[in-house]
């Protein structure tokens, strides 16, 4: 039974009552056994069930379920496991800022990013250094919690010279966003402007170089990259130029690999993105369109039905902007029949329904038979869906739409018609 729902409010409040004391008691027999951390998630699941309906009460069991961790907290400090108590800090900052206590949440915080520091010193002797600039970038975001600009400046700037180095061309890129954004909120627009040119000139020296190896996957990744920071500066034009050239790359990837399904995943993936960057790109919608279907089929080679389904949708929509109504509407029904496959009826049915629209705009011929079905038993399931939680109006509502579409079938009969229709009546 969901609490919400009952109206009765004495028996409402007699059930919170139950549920929050037996979840104490569960609670603390988990606790005994020594399982902190995992006491204070199960409390952390009820006063998520709890948050809306009683608040006063989810306030106290908060405090609980601070008391936990930080039973925990003092046993990893013990056994040394810094990464692990940083984490726990930062988890009681996030309830101390559901409570609206700032100086705790401020605590917290500064808690967690003194054992990632100290955790830092640790990785830096062993020379871990993708795990060092993770930290790093850790640290600088949660100096960013409480807007201390500067010191999260410092860490993103340890973070760029270790991804330098090292090319970790994702933690590289980010920190150089960040940084930029750092000096704006400091109102430092030279230096704002002056970090987001470095970074470019920097990709653009990496480009020219993967590109003269011809090594597509480092292309893409640096495409990637420098078009996010030309749209940081508005030029337009080199935005569109290296949003290209990582479409190209993942083409020429999923092109060169052995057309096999072993690698029918990944090619898809790449056809994916290339339809990604294609459609960030207006005048290139057509070769957007194009790569969604490449992917949708290949995803359709191994029975991939939701990721087939995902990627046809975009493929009607791509070529609905084109105004294609033809290969809009083939490509709504793929996508409704893979959905179908995935027995994910809603997104199924929707399809369906687009289709039909689409066909209708477009004066289109169309398997009637085949839609009009599809659309029957895809709203009959919703509709099935909507009377288990109690939502009548909506099943009402539902039904009636298949009627519509019921009766256009040569196969329809009066007396199911009839039997919707009391249905319909019933729930209303």
């Amino acid at each position: 039974m969901q609490i919400e729902t009952i109206e009765n409010e004495e028996k409402k409040n007699n059930l919170i009552q139950k549920t929050i004391i037996d979840s104490i008691l569960s609670a603390n027999e988990i606790a005994d056994s020594g399982e902190l951390f995992e006491a204070g998630e199960f409390l952390y699941s009820i006063t998520e069930l709890l948050e809306n309906i009683a608040s006063v009460q989810s306030a106290k069991l908060y405090k609980l379920i601070v008391k936990f961790w930080n039973n925990q907290i003092n046993t990893f400090k013990l056994q040394g496991k810094l990464h692990e108590v940083a984490e726990i800090f930062l988890r009681i900052a996030d309830l101390y800022e559901k409570l609206k206590e700032p100086k705790s949440y401020r605590k917290n915080i500064l808690g967690s990013i003194d054992y990632l520091k100290q955790e830092s010193k640790i990785l830096k002797d062993f020379n871990e250094t993708r795990k060092l600039a993770q930290n790093y970038e850790n640290i600088a975001g949660l100096y960013l919690k409480f807007n201390d600009f500067k010191n999260a400046i410092k860490y993103y700037l340890s973070v760029v010279n270790i991804a330098r180095d090292h090319q970790y061309f994702d933690l590289l890129s980010y920190s150089y966003k960040q940084i930029s954004s750092c000096y704006q909120e400091l109102d430092e627009i030279d230096k704002s402007n002056s970090m987001i040119y470095d970074g470019i000139e920097f990709f653009s020296f990496l480009f020219q170089t993967f590109e003269e190896k011809n090594d597509n996957l480092a292309i893409s990744q640096i495409s990637q990259v420098l078009k996010s920071l030309y749209q940081l500066i508005d030029d337009e034009e080199q935005f569109v130029n290296y949003s290209k050239k990582e479409a190209g790359a993942y083409i020429n990837l999923a092109e060169r690999l052995e057309k096999s399904k072993e690698n029918y995943y990944k090619i898809a993936r790449y056809y994916r993105g290339a339809a990604l960057c294609y459609q960030e790109i207006h005048d290139n919608l057509i070769e957007s369109a194009s790569c969604f279907v490449l992917a949708g089929n290949y995803n359709e080679g191994i029975e991939e039905f939701s990721e087939a389904g995902i990627n046809f949708f975009n493929a009607a929509e791509t070529f609905k902007e084109l105004n294609n109504l033809e290969m809009t509407y083939k490509h709504y029904v793929k996508a409704g029949d893979n959905y179908w496959k995935f027995e994910n009826v809603n997104d199924s049915t929707e399809c369906y329904l687009n289709a039909y629209d689409i066909a209708v705009e477009g004066n289109l011929e169309y398997n009637r038979f085949g839609i009009f079905n599809q659309i029957v038993r895809g709203l009959n399931i919703i509709a099935k869906e909507g009377l288990k939680n109690k939502q009548f109006y909506t099943a009402a509502t539902l039904i009636m739409e298949s009627i519509k579409f019921y009766q256009q079938l040569d196969t329809a009969k009066d007396f199911l018609v009839n039997e919707m229709l009391k249905n319909v009546y019933r729930y209303y």
